[in-house]
């Protein structure tokens, strides 16, 4: 490995595959998809004399090889593979290039499209919770709404709906809250490839699961005099005082107010309001029970808590509390989310930054990722399938150990939370 100085000018006969470099132009004048790369074949140094690049910029400490000596040969006498399959070379790279800056953009009008989207069942959500104790009925019948027109979206667009970026919640977490739950629920749902019924139920549920908590007084939330068993008793009353709210609507189903009830139980009977195990629980409750789970991790009530990223909260349910759950959704939740959820802010074996645009079930080590290069133009970033490219995630960074620009650059827009379209 090649120590200092950090940047070499070299000519490109000296270059041999192990060598890092930067281009020394901009990103649309050349056909690579990075501005900065390790040169992996013979090949690409003859696309690098083929598009007229006389010299690189050699990064020795990302460098797994040495620079050639100085050639004696000239240029001209260097043997180059045949001009038409270079050219062949070149078109497919430009066109692939194309692809994915039409790809981004693509994906950025959608994301606006689905953020109009969010913010109109966010609304709904948010008058519903103020008409629940006053108009109940009515209340009900939004909520329903509210969750056929998420779901109609959802069995079309799962990898939109997924991408989650924005850890922030404003003073609208309990409705996020409700409406992330009952998302979740229903592409769990989906992986699972229930009854398109049981998963309107399983979002309606997730919905109003904590519409009870309206009817405790926030002090036992936030007043420090609340002893902690008596803040504990009451506020593991919510799970019924939700269901006493469903009771004054004769449209919500008893397999809601059941899966409602018993949201915080858990499959080793270690959860409340009941300690039911398993056996006697709904089939549905558990699912509700996991994304509540996890949303808390993420999001937790407690100040004092420390937030977890949803790839540290994925791994953190698996590998601790799989126990809580049952086995066929736990792993339905891992196909939906991957291990890398879409949003996580990740580090390439690349040396690159990125975030995690696409998980598919099939391939959860290899999502697809967003690239940072602030060469790049933001609306042209490239993304790249980490199997095909050969790059590993070598872990999933905090959003708070990036710097702004990054945060900036990286997310598709400036808040985000579950795309609907």
């Amino acid at each position: 490995m090649l120590s200092d100085p950090k940047r070499i000018k070299l000519p490109i006969d000296r270059l041999q595959p192990g060598i890092y470099i930067e281009m020394p132009v901009a990103w649309n004048d050349h056909p690579f998809m990075f501005n900065q790369f390790k040169i992996s074949s013979k090949k690409q140094i003859d696309l690098l004399r083929k598009v007229n690049i006389s010299h690189v910029w050699g990064i020795p400490t990302k460098s797994s090889a040495k620079p050639l000596p100085e050639p004696e040969a000239a240029l001209d006498d260097m043997v180059m593979q045949d001009d038409d399959k270079l050219d062949l070379e070149l078109q497919a790279m430009s066109k692939l290039k194309t692809e994915q800056i039409e790809q981004m953009q693509a994906y950025r009008r959608s994301i606006k499209k689905c953020e109009a989207s969010y913010h109109i069942a966010l609304g709904k959500v948010r008058a519903l919770t103020h008409k629940v104790q006053s108009r109940p009925l009515q209340a009900m019948i939004e909520a329903n709404e509210v969750i056929h027109s998420i779901s109609d979206a959802l069995l079309v667009k799962d990898n939109i709906v997924l991408h989650l970026v924005d850890d922030d919640r404003d003073d609208s977490q309990m409705q996020q809250h409700a409406i992330c739950v009952s998302m979740l629920a229903m592409m769990i749902g989906k992986q699972l490839e229930l009854a398109n019924s049981d998963i309107i139920e399983l979002g309606v549920a997730g919905l109003l699961h904590d519409i009870g908590e309206l009817k405790i007084p926030q002090q036992f939330y936030t007043g420090k005099d609340i002893s902690p068993s008596k803040r504990k008793f009451v506020i593991e009353k919510h799970p019924s005082y939700s269901v006493d709210f469903l009771n004054l609507s004769p449209d919500i189903s008893d397999v809601v107010k059941k899966i409602v009830l018993e949201h915080h139980e858990f499959a080793d009977g270690s959860g409340y309001p009941s300690g039911k195990t398993i056996s006697q629980l709904h089939p549905l409750s558990l699912v509700l029970s996991l994304v509540d789970y996890y949303e808390h991790l993420c999001h937790p009530m407690d100040e004092n808590q420390r937030p977890r990223s949803r790839a540290q909260a994925v791994a953190y349910i698996f590998k601790n509390k799989a126990r809580l759950f049952e086995q066929a959704q736990l792993n339905a939740f891992i196909k939906t989310m991957g291990i890398y959820p879409p949003g996580t802010f990740v580090k390439l074996s690349s040396d690159q930054l990125g975030i995690v645009i696409t998980a598919d079930s099939r391939r959860l080590l290899f999502p697809n990722v967003l690239i940072y290069d602030a060469n790049v133009p933001r609306n042209e970033a490239a993304i790249i399938n980490t199997e095909k490219e050969a790059i590993k995630i070598e872990k999933a960074l905090a959003i708070s150990s990036l710097p702004q620009d990054v945060i900036e650059y990286l997310n598709p827009r400036s808040s985000i939370n579950f795309y609907l379209g």
